[in-house]
């Protein structure tokens, strides 16, 4: 519950604020800052999924730092920007009639597609430095990027940006093991039809710097492809613990078969007698030796020289056998 002030502390309150004591800025700035918040468009994506895919697109930078310093032969760095949520109409009304757009598929472990896209747009500066790096030239900056690509560049630039899409989905691989595919490139952004109009996305932005020359990257990931992920690897991690215990249970039938089919010495032990080194170099044949169990005591059977039944001795078929009538291990 608030505070209630009496009429004491408001007296002395107001004579402070008169005589210049208490600045009334520093008493706005002391006051607890209220947020608005949008209940037309709640947020979807919670802050974990923002930070989870903040750190698996930094390792994607690094990557994909590597991959554009070989192609173009050309001191290059890559740097997460800005990672945000955002309504996808919002997203492409900021764009530019004509843009470089990437549309990506994104194939599952369960070999399904999913519905929506991944979007990749690369902004014109950067694209024309590429270009003119890859055509010979020294891919400094050029002011006439107005223009719209030839069939030419976009061939050049389609190559390009296959390779960088084929990187995306190893960064993935700690998550879930997905393969991401260039479906094709678009020019215009108002053609794009793979994401509803009031999806939710989340607009990663990525600054590249090359040598003096500096552009954009901006990936645009629908909430729909992101809840898609996260299902199956609630799946696939239930169905691998499940394939894990079945794994566990064959591999010891596995390693019990090979026991069973281990030979063992089975014996079958009538009594026992002790006697002296005398007496047993003194035996000759027709001497009795004279054992320790009665004549109708259980014979005891000994696996490997342990003791693990008792039984009766017999005769079958003119051969000697012995009858268990109890299991003692």
């Amino acid at each position: 519950m608030a505070e209630i002030l009496s009429q004491s502390q408001i007296d002395e309150l107001l004579d402070n604020l008169s005589s210049g004591d208490v600045d009334i800025q520093e008493l706005e700035a002391n006051e607890k800052k209220i947020k608005e918040y949008d209940f037309r468009s709640p947020k979807k994506i919670t802050k974990e999924t923002i930070k989870l895919l903040k750190g698996i697109y930094e390792n994607y930078c690094r990557m994909i730092t590597s991959q554009l310093t070989s192609i173009l032969r050309m001191v290059c760095d890559v740097t997460i920007e800005q990672v945000e949520e955002s309504v996808f109409h919002e997203y492409n009304n900021a764009l530019d009639d004509y843009v470089l757009m990437g549309l990506i598929d994104v194939k599952y472990p369960d070999n399904t597609v999913s519905g929506s896209q991944i979007l990749m747009e690369v902004s014109k500066h950067l694209s024309f430095v590429i270009i003119d790096r890859l055509l010979g030239g020294e891919g400094k900056e050029n002011e006439q990027y107005v223009r719209d690509y030839t069939d030419i560049e976009l061939s050049l630039l389609n190559n390009v940006l296959r390779s960088l899409v084929k990187l995306m989905g190893s960064t993935w691989e700690s998550t879930l093991e997905i393969k991401t595919e260039l479906s094709k490139i678009e020019t215009n952004s108002r053609f794009i039809q793979s994401i509803n109009y009031n999806d939710s996305v989340v607009v990663i932005v990525l600054n590249v710097i090359l040598n003096q020359s500096s552009g954009k990257i901006t990936l645009c990931i629908p909430s729909s492809i992101l809840e898609e992920i996260f299902k199956k690897v609630n799946t696939f991690s239930r169905n691998k613990s499940i394939k894990s215990d079945q794994g566990i249970k064959e591999q010891k039938n596995e390693i019990m078969d090979s026991i069973k089919s281990s030979k063992l010495v089975i014996t079958g032990v009538l009594g026992k007698a002790e006697a002296t080194l005398l007496d047993v170099v003194n035996m000759q044949a027709g001497d009795l030796i004279v054992l320790d169990k009665d004549i109708n005591s259980d014979v005891d059977i000994c696996i490997d020289n342990v003791k693990w039944f008792e039984g009766k001795w017999g005769t079958r078929k003119k051969k000697n056998v012995i009858k268990i009538n109890k299991i003692i291990h």
